[in-house]
């Protein structure tokens, strides 16, 4: 079977309220959801000159890997799982100007032996860019069953104050080094391009779902470009 990559449980901690006010910073907003998520996590805003810039949030003793980085740091963290050996070798290949792939967090102490990672992705010829939320959902319930995935569910949620297509699924054991896995994403579409926010889980949905959620709650999309070297904005 070939190899899927992205378009590639509503708990969680709410940040809207103390974020996102006139007149802040992405880094004002990164610092505030910092503060929200409280210890053991932190927000960082990472600097994409092709997607734009955007908030990511993990927690403190997670790997993070942004497309144009060596993978060293991520195949240490990871090794001997099958999240490394089914994802290290797709983000290997990732170049900064032609991949979806814009980010990744690996997280490898909240689920003992095991992975969960979190993934931000960008793709500007995404066909569901016109939808609404209610739309998409049901239109990607439908990519998603087409490419072999048993969808579990597909609906619209609430995040930073907008709804937003959800769709979770299945990964059969057979695709992904012989580990099952549970895959939650998110859509944001934004006027230029569609944002996915995905989060790769054990076959376990209820132990990862508040640890996923938050990870999206941490999560902020900006499109405002990285400032130029030199630049003084």
């Amino acid at each position: 079977m070939r190899r899927l990559l992205p378009l590639v449980l509503t708990i969680g901690l709410t940040l809207t309220a103390c974020t996102g006010s006139g007149g802040e910073t992405l880094e004002d907003e990164a610092a505030a959801i910092g503060e929200a998520l409280g210890a053991g996590w932190e927000a960082e805003v990472v600097e994409d000159d092709r997607d734009g810039r955007f908030v990511l949030s993990s927690p403190t003793d997670a790997e993070v890997w942004t497309i144009g980085a060596p993978t060293t740091a991520l195949a240490e963290a990871t090794a001997g799982t099958a999240w490394s050996e089914f994802w290290l070798p797709a983000l290997e290949d990732a170049t900064a100007d032609r991949s979806n792939v814009r980010a990744v967090v690996a997280d490898t102490s909240s689920v003992p032996d095991d992975v969960v990672s979190w993934q931000v992705n960008v793709n500007a010829d995404d066909p569901g860019l016109e939808l609404g939320a209610d739309e998409l959902a049901e239109d990607l319930r439908t990519r998603f069953g087409d490419q072999g995935l048993e969808v579990v569910e597909a609906q619209t949620t609430s995040w930073n104050d907008r709804d937003i297509a959800f769709v979770a699924f299945e990964v059969p054991a057979e695709v992904f080094g012989g580990e099952a896995r549970y895959v939650r994403q998110w859509f944001i579409a934004e006027q230029d391009a569609m944002w996915s926010f995905s989060c790769d889980a054990p076959a376990d949905p209820g132990r990862t779902a508040e640890l996923c959620r938050t990870g999206l709650d941490g999560f902020r999309v900006s499109g405002e470009q990285a400032p130029q070297e030199g630049s003084t904005a």
